[in-house]
């Protein structure tokens, strides 16, 4: 005998409650109201929501979240089916989990050959977890014969490339994923940071220039252009480009210790040594350190010189640009031993004039 709904009992008409009432056996007689709360308390102590259990693939997936990837295992091969790629990547995924990397490269691979495409990027992430990173490239290649245009893939395979040594084809991948999604603005950005790193100066500033074009409230790729066109010989480009970007955020301490190197480039120390100063205020970064150290050196002012290395050592022990800058000086290393009193000795003096590089910053800014 099967009961009506609550929805029913309150909906139901006088005649309706009276025939409910003959068939569950209850009294029909009464008010309506009354009958009527008689028949829906029936329905709900007699009714029984059905019980709800897990599929076992659901359960599986949860033993490996719960960090019990030997059960989960077990559970995913019970629910291996033919033509069924969905158990082997739960499968892969155990098996990673529980550090089984050839296990589930396997896996993963097994998915890929029942028609889960996606068993490749599992597969070469896999590979990749072990170290085999051309093997991960080659993953990534079979999933994009069918998927050319997937942005994952790509960067993917662009990230593996560049690990395993391959810039310039990395670069080539980043290129192309820049081309085939131009709505991603972020990869023009991520294309010219690549450049950069790999010492194209001149196709990175382009690349950046373009990023900075399609995200005009964002200055993170003016500050990168900045470093590409310093780098590329493009001084008074490079100067343009920084100021105006600290005009929009005047604490940016890598634009400002960039500002300072292309001043310093354009023989203008004192300029060069007032960004330098407001970047290390900004920023303790050992670059924008030595840069500064370096500047007071050719300013002839040795105790501000000191006073950077002596900030750089405390953040980078043993720094070796930091370490020969207070020899140059003629200041003693920590590690030795003062001298005795009427025995100090005066530095000797320098027989040959040497020059400090100051290299432009391409560090990320603190998130």
């Amino acid at each position: 005998m099967s009961l009506p709904s609550l929805a029913e009992v309150e909906h139901s008409d006088w005649p309706s409650l009276q025939r409910m009432c003959e068939t569950l056996g209850l009294n029909p007689r009464g008010r309506s109201a009354v009958v009527r709360m008689r028949v829906a308390d029936y329905v709900r102590h007699r009714a029984h929501p059905p019980s709800w259990r897990p599929a076992r693939e659901h359960q599986a997936a949860l033993l490996t979240r719960l960090g019990h990837p030997d059960l989960a295992e077990r559970v995913w091969e019970s629910t291996i089916q033919l033509e069924a790629p969905a158990p082997w990547v739960g499968l892969g995924h155990a098996q990673l989990a529980g550090g089984f990397l050839a296990e589930a490269a396997k896996s993963f691979g097994r998915a890929a050959q029942m028609g889960d495409p996606s068993g490749e990027l599992h597969r070469a992430e896999t590979l990749a977890a072990g170290g085999d990173y051309q093997g991960a490239v080659g993953a990534c290649e079979a999933y994009l014969t069918t998927h050319a245009r997937d942005l994952r893939g790509l960067l993917m395979k662009s990230t593996f490339l560049a690990r395993s040594g391959f810039e310039e084809e990395a670069i080539k991948v980043l290129h192309t994923a820049a081309e085939l999604h131009p709505e991603v603005p972020l990869l023009k950005r991520t294309l010219g940071i690549a450049l950069l790193r790999s010492g194209h100066h001149a196709a990175a500033a382009d690349a950046l220039q373009e990023a900075a074009l399609r995200e005009p409230k964002g200055i993170d790729a003016q500050v990168d252009r900045g470093a590409a066109l310093l780098l590329a010989g493009r001084t008074r480009e490079a100067i343009g480009v920084l100021r105006e970007t600290l005009e929009t955020d005047p604490t940016r301490a890598d634009a400002l210790n960039n500002l300072g190197v292309a001043y310093l480039a354009m023989g203008r120390p004192k300029s060069a040594a007032v960004n330098l100063e407001r970047a290390a205020k900004h920023r303790e970064s050992p670059r924008i350190l030595l840069n500064l150290g370096k500047v007071m050196e050719d300013a002839h002012e040795p105790a501000e010189a000191v006073r950077a290395y002596d900030q750089v050592l405390k953040l980078r022990a043993k720094d070796p640009e930091a370490v020969a800058g207070r020899k140059r000086l003629g200041v003693p290393s920590k590690s030795r031993r003062s001298p005795r009193k009427g025995t100090a000795k005066s530095p000797k003096k320098a027989t040959r004039t040497v020059r400090r590089k100051t290299v432009p910053s391409t560090e990320a800014p603190p998130s």
